[in-house]
């Protein structure tokens, strides 16, 4: 399909425009003159793209575009300030759709321009190409290859690219990760340096460090109880001679307490008997005393017989009262003292079985403390039989081994928390990190040889890279660049066969002879735009674009 007439009014820089087009179209002016609005009218009118915010003329209410093909295909289409824009499609002898999905399939996105496909960078200019490999995918596919749908990624782009910025994406994460994994591992390290060499925590933690001190305690006490037991017989001829001695002291003494008991009591009891001696001489004395009174009084009777025998009689009578209450007293206390001498006579008498019961009870306490001796005797003969010396210090320096090994119990644990919580996880985001850029670095690969190559001598790596045979497209030198955009241009054209080369002056004249010769050979209808002194002019030849510019 080829562009037959085109006519644009009121369009950006455009007051009127009406031409028959051919094979070669040679577009001339000045800057501003309105080359590039003619294109952009192409462009709009099969699209209803435009690369400006206002196409309508300034002043103007509307703008028209009208494109005959030489197919009898016709679009008309306006663009109005105060109302919805206008679209008109016909074709002789068909019934067609007016709209905009039916015109996309004659211009794919916008009119290629070669010239300027060749200032772009090797970024935009693999973009365009790789968008001529027909890949069909979607975002489950994404799914399904990576597990996820990468954040950050311009989805918009071209598959291939898309796979790029995922691979690209996933390459840098993994180096963060990986770089964390260093950090981590350095801690790790540094905790393991602590540790002592081949630590196993795990195994140290399951050993009970206080069964390990009580079997050193209990083999001290064994060992105790050995060495007491072993003294103990040694010892057992002396303690029992020191029993018998301490008995016999015991005795000897208990003799000599009752010894002198009966020393004091016979003392006592004669002392006693002295007094009583002295109460029966003073108790004679007092008959004496009392019959001398008698015989007084009596004399004095007799002498005052008559005047005072009352009041004689009477002191008679108080006297013999008064003696005879002393002597009465005096009896008492002989009684008394008689029963204190024989109450001292009885504990005389049982002194002999007292000192006699009590020397039996210290012979008897000895034996017992004989038969107590002789059964600890046994008891040590018996501990020293059935066990044996237990050798503490490998003991006590396992149980100290077993508290130092889990003195590292701290240290062990944040190591493995690191290794758990941080380490581990992170590498196996890295390991998945890997899968994934393998995934993303293998499928270009895949999805080639399912897509087709429209551009004879171009490649594409597995990394999406444009190769044009070996060299990639930013390594081609200036002839190959324009080469590579024809190649494109043409790959790239829809049903409408229409390749715009704006610039046409700027080329230089070795790469025009060889434009020149392809226009001449191809299918294609071409716009050729240069800028030149004067208005706008529209050359149009059915030859090469040699004749006509």
């Amino acid at each position: 399909m080829k562009i037959s007439r085109l006519e644009v009014s009121n369009f950006v820089g455009i007051s009127e425009f009406k031409f028959d087009l051919g094979k070669i179209n040679i577009l001339t002016g000045r800057v501003g003159s309105g080359k590039t609005s003619i294109i952009e009218a192409i462009e709009k009118g099969f699209s209803n793209k435009s690369q400006r915010v206002e196409v309508i003329r300034h002043g103007e209410d509307n703008a028209t575009i009208f494109i005959k093909t030489d197919d009898g295909l016709e679009i008309d289409r306006k663009l109005r300030t105060n109302k919805a824009d206008y679209l008109k499609v016909r074709k002789a002898g068909q019934a067609v759709p007016s709209t905009e999905k039916f015109l996309k399939q004659f211009l794919k996105g916008e009119l290629f321009k070669p010239l300027e496909f060749c200032t772009k960078t090797p970024v935009e200019q693999a973009k365009i190409i790789l968008n001529l490999l027909e890949i069909p995918w979607t975002m489950d596919d994404i799914s399904n290859w990576f597990g996820e749908i990468p954040a950050d990624v311009n989805y918009e782009d071209h598959i291939l690219q898309v796979i790029g910025q995922i691979v690209k994406n996933y390459f840098s994460q993994r180096e963060v990760v990986n770089r964390e994994i260093v950090v981590v591992k350095a801690q790790v390290a540094g905790y393991k340096n602590e540790l002592p060499a081949n630590y196993d925590g795990e195994a140290w933690r399951s050993k009970k460090v206080a069964e390990y001190y009580t079997a050193v305690s209990d083999a001290e006490h064994l060992n105790k109880q050995r060495d007491q037991a072993t003294t103990m017989i040694e010892g057992q001829e002396k303690r029992i001679a020191t029993v018998k001695v301490e008995t016999e002291t015991e005795k000897q003494t208990k003799r000599n307490e009752m010894s002198q008991r009966r020393h004091e009591l016979e003392e006592g009891r004669q002392g006693i008997v002295h007094k009583i001696e002295t109460l029966k001489n003073g108790i004679a004395q007092k008959d004496l005393l009392l019959e001398q009174s008698d015989d007084a009084y009596n004399l004095e009777l007799e002498r005052n017989y008559l005047q005072l025998r009352d009041d004689y009689t009477l002191k008679k009578d108080r006297a013999r009262q008064e003696i005879q209450g002393g002597v009465k007293a005096l009896e008492q206390q002989v009684v008394d003292y008689e029963k204190t001498i024989y109450g001292k006579d009885l504990e005389l008498t049982s002194l002999e079985g007292l000192e006699e019961n009590a020397l039996i009870g210290l012979g008897e306490k000895a034996d017992e403390r004989i038969k107590t001796e002789e059964a600890k005797i046994e008891s040590s003969r018996k501990i020293l039989a059935e066990t044996v010396v237990v050798d503490v210090e490998p003991l006590r320096l396992a149980a100290a081994q077993v508290a130092h090994m889990q003195s590292f119990l701290r240290d062990y644990d944040l190591m493995a928390s690191l290794i758990r919580e941080k380490l581990a996880p992170r590498e196996e985001l890295s390991k998945l990190l890997s899968a994934r850029i393998d995934k993303g670095r293998g499928m270009p690969t895949e999805l080639l040889k399912i897509a087709g190559l429209p551009i004879p001598g171009i490649s594409v790596d597995g990394e999406g890279q444009i190769r044009i045979g070996k060299t990639l497209i930013d390594g081609l030198s200036e002839g190959e660049q324009l080469e590579l955009a024809f190649r494109v241009a043409k790959a790239q054209a829809g049903q409408l066969k229409l390749i715009c080369l704006d610039g046409w002056n700027k080329i230089n004249p070795s790469a025009r002879t060889w434009i020149e010769k392809e226009i001449k050979e191809d299918e294609f209808q071409y716009v050729v735009v240069s800028t030149e002194d004067g208005d706008l002019t529209m050359n149009v030849s059915e030859g090469t674009a040699k004749g006509a510019i």
